[in-house]
């Protein structure tokens, strides 16, 4: 049996009960786990999946006994099977408005909502038009949150003994600016920038960045001064200077190519965002919706997570 490339096959013609028996052992890549998932026989859970290899003509995992690893082939199956169960799990959600109907009110940082959260939520409401959104701003590093929200994103760790505070991301820094700025002003060594204007918020970290970096950040650079975050990335895309940003605040414009990093590897300040929300027992399907598509987003932007040390 061949185990690359796949064949041209009508997927209509395949059972759904040996699709949903095939993702589950490709997750696990274990029978007996994926059996007791799906509350079926080992051996009957087995015998859907060779029965989908023989249909496909193509094996879909090597076997070394009791041990399975997915094909090329079974790879890239698993991923169109995955993101053809998560549409029709949307698609069956759409059949019911009223378990997504209501108001979601989300707390957020100014230059989070600007950068990335607002994609999300005009996603989301395209796809959820049944949903009534409200945005409410908090501080960078507020400690005390208002009453009123279903989930929060917070830079810091907020004070909250009621909700669950979980871990999203550390904030890690990369210079960027437009291309444009470079072509007359090469950089090569970090110590360059230190000879182009910088644009600073607030929060200000370059005095952090250039002493990760074991130098000293020259003070009589002509420099820009910006409230917030998000404005000192804006007029980086306008040329203006260069910023310290996030990769997950910046995805879209490092793909679009309206910012390039300058300087690698990213920097750590010792920064953490954390999400801010009730008990998922205690969460309406919208919040529940919304946060999983916040931890896609930032899955996709900024891998690997990793989590802050206690």
């Amino acid at each position: 049996m061949r185990d690359d490339p796949m064949p041209q096959t009508n997927i209509g013609n395949l059972p759904l009960t040996a699709l949903k028996a095939f993702e589950a052992v490709g997750r696990h890549c274990h029978i007996r786990k994926a059996a007791l998932e799906m509350h079926v026989s080992h051996p009957a859970l087995s015998r859907q999946v060779r029965q989908l290899e023989e249909r496909l003509g193509i094996a879909l995992f090597y076997r070394q006994g009791n041990r399975l690893t997915l094909t090329a082939a079974g790879k890239r199956l698993l991923v169109s099977v995955q993101k053809a169960f998560e549409q029709i799990n949307r698609g069956i959600l759409h059949l019911d408005p009223k378990t997504l109907s209501g108001p979601l009110i989300i707390a957020s940082t100014p230059t989070i909502a600007m950068s990335w959260l607002l994609r999300i939520v005009t996603d989301f409401q395209h796809n959820y038009p049944e949903i009534d959104f409200k945005i409410l701003t908090i501080e960078p590093k507020q400690r005390i949150l208002p009453s009123e929200f279903d989930l929060a994103i917070c830079l810091g760790k907020p004070d909250d003994s009621v909700r669950r505070i979980e871990y999203l991301y550390d904030e890690q820094y990369i210079p960027v600016c437009s291309p444009q700025l470079l072509v007359s002003n090469p950089v090569n060594l970090p110590e360059d920038l230190n000879q182009l204007p910088l644009l600073h918020d607030r929060l200000d970290s370059w005095q952090q960045w250039f002493s990760n970096q074991s130098l000293a950040l020259n003070n009589a650079q002509p420099k820009a001064f910006f409230d917030h975050a998000y404005q000192a990335i804006e007029a980086a895309r306008l040329g203006m200077g260069v910023a310290l940003a996030d990769p997950v605040e910046i995805r879209e414009d490092l793909k679009s190519g309206r910012l390039m990093k300058i300087i690698e590897p990213a920097c750590g300040v010792g920064q953490s965002v954390f999400v801010v929300c009730d008990e998922e027992d205690k969460q309406p399907l919208r919040t529940q919706l919304l946060i999983k598509a916040i931890k896609h987003w930032v899955n996709d932007s900024y891998e690997p997570v990793v989590q802050p040390k206690t």
